[in-house]
């Protein structure tokens, strides 16, 4: 009896996604291990609520005797950042030393505010070693994303890998040092993203039964990752599933005129956004308010606050590539990082806008006239100045949807020389603002840049590689990774060039 043989084509596109996942993997591994316990934004409550739950999590985590409502848990768990906050980012992680071995009490931890689910499966890491522990938490989160992405691109053999080009853009350097740290919303941008991927990455001109259900399959389940990390997920997949539909519905053979049907797909997308966003956020009156601001008692209108924050948004979507810098903002980057990471993202945006159709650039249009009202409605309601408490990592899931739902539907794939040069912004940006994390726990930034973070070593991880060997195989992987998709891309485009002719 002999088994059948796997066709050399099919068994060339598994060996390729394989090595895809790896090298994703093997970035996202790099950023996992690049900053210490309590980097990444709210730690000290997402790794309470992991030990601990609602119920206490014997031996790891016990309800305090002597305060109902409180948790004993290790001190690297409750407070991970509180030294590092105090001390300054000129001082590396070495202060946790002092701490490793003792307990606190807290009622910090998730009552009913999240979801519980992820914080469900990553109970299921914790140990007595609060630094092993975390590790594991981000590496799983690393490996999740690596395996979903590449999956989710190659539901379809002949998927456009100009979007997953374009995603790995977007995602440098903040969301990927988001989607390896145990924030609430890592799943979040893992799940938003495979939802759209799921769904976009279908070709118009075929139809597969099969993998259309398991395109639907992998969409559901990325719904569920995402929310089960922040339940606001939820409605930005919801306005983007709407958008989707628009972005795929040909309204050049329709028998109404095409400006009163897209009229009316853009009014149900906003009528049903604004539903969402005030159903999440209540009633509030936007333009009758009044507040002081610092010392001097400054009165700021809700009228000068929209013009403000107008005025502001540049500043707030830069967010997205790292101006703000990077966890709770006290890890600042090399400007050269997120600018490149900007730039970058600049040229492909620019190149998809005018490779697409009139319908397709309404749809772009549509997309980040959204983003923009839901920035500037949040600000508002909570009547904060943008660049106080709401962070760009809120708006991020919704941002990298849109990125992939714009780059789907362009007309012509991206140029050689275009894919070049934003694949070395991306790359140098990554390498950069990687080196850049790692050096600020590792020596503190009072090391001169020049310097080897092997040398002097105040603190690392007591398992894994060395520093500048986790910077060197992160920047290298990414590289690759950039460099295979590019290949990947160009072999479909002469497969399809091929088959036209002898057509």
């Amino acid at each position: 009896m002999t088994l059948t043989k796997v066709p050399k084509n099919l068994m060339r596109f598994l060996v390729v996604r394989v090595l895809m996942a790896l090298l994703l993997f093997i970035t996202f591994a790099a950023w996992s291990m690049s900053s210490a316990v309590g980097g990444s934004p709210d730690e000290d409550f997402v790794l309470t609520s992991i030990w601990c739950g609602s119920e206490g999590n014997p031996p790891y985590c016990r309800k305090d005797v002597d305060r109902p409502s409180a948790m004993i848990l290790p001190i690297m768990a409750a407070e991970p950042s509180l030294c590092l906050q105090q001390l300054g980012a000129d001082y590396s992680a070495k202060c946790q030393e002092s701490i490793y071995n003792q307990e606190i009490s807290t009622d910090l931890f998730n009552d009913d505010l999240y979801p519980t689910r992820y914080f469900e499966v990553q109970r299921n890491l914790v140990s007595n070693d609060v630094e092993v522990s975390v590790l594991k938490m981000r590496f799983l989160n690393s490996l999740i994303a690596a395996v979903l992405v590449v999956v989710a691109t190659s539901l379809y053999k002949n998927t456009n890998l100009d979007m997953l080009f374009f995603w790995l853009i977007a995602i440098t350097p903040v969301s990927s040092y988001l989607i390896t740290s145990i924030n609430t919303s890592s799943w979040a941008l893992i799940g938003t993203s495979c939802f759209v991927f799921a769904l976009v990455s279908r070709p118009q001109s075929s139809v597969n039964l099969k993998l259309d259900f398991l395109a639907i399959l992998f969409a559901t389940l990325s719904l569920w990752i995402s929310n089960s990390s922040r339940s606001e997920s939820k409605f930005s997949i919801f306005i983007l599933l709407l958008v989707i539909y628009l972005s795929k519905s040909d309204f050049s053979k329709a028998k109404l005129p095409k400006v009163f049907l897209k009229a009316t797909a853009t009014a149900l997308v906003l009528i049903c956004f604004v539903y969402v966003a005030l159903k999440s956020l209540g009633t509030y009156d936007f333009f009758t308010r009044q507040r002081s601001i610092s010392d001097r008692e400054i009165k700021v209108s809700a009228e000068n606050l929209i013009i403000q924050n107008l005025l502001n948004l540049p500043r707030f979507f830069t967010g997205f590539f790292g101006s703000w810098g990077l966890g709770s903002f006290e890890l600042k980057l090399t400007s050269t990082a997120w600018l490149f990471a900007f730039q970058g993202f600049i040229i492909i945006a620019i190149f998809t806008y005018l490779k697409s159709s009139k319908h397709l650039r309404f749809v772009f249009c549509t997309l980040f006239v959204i983003m923009f009202f839901a920035i500037l409605c949040a600000h508002q309601y909570k009547f904060l100045i943008i660049g106080e408490q709401i962070q760009p990592r809120y708006f991020l899931p919704f941002f990298l949807g849109a990125v992939i739902i714009v780059s789907s539907n362009k007309s012509a794939p991206f140029p050689n020389s275009l894919v070049m040069i934003s694949a070395i912004l991306a790359t140098t940006s990554n390498s950069i603002a990687l080196r850049d994390t790692i050096r600020r726990y590792t020596t503190g930034r009072d090391v001169l840049i020049s310097k080897s973070i092997n040398d002097p070593l105040e603190w690392w991880w007591r398992i894994g590689p060395q520093p500048e060997t986790v910077w060197l195989s992160g920047s290298l992987a990414f590289a690759a990774l950039f460099t295979i998709v590019a290949c990947e891309q160009g072999n479909l485009k002469a497969s399809r060039i091929q088959n036209v002719s002898q057509a």
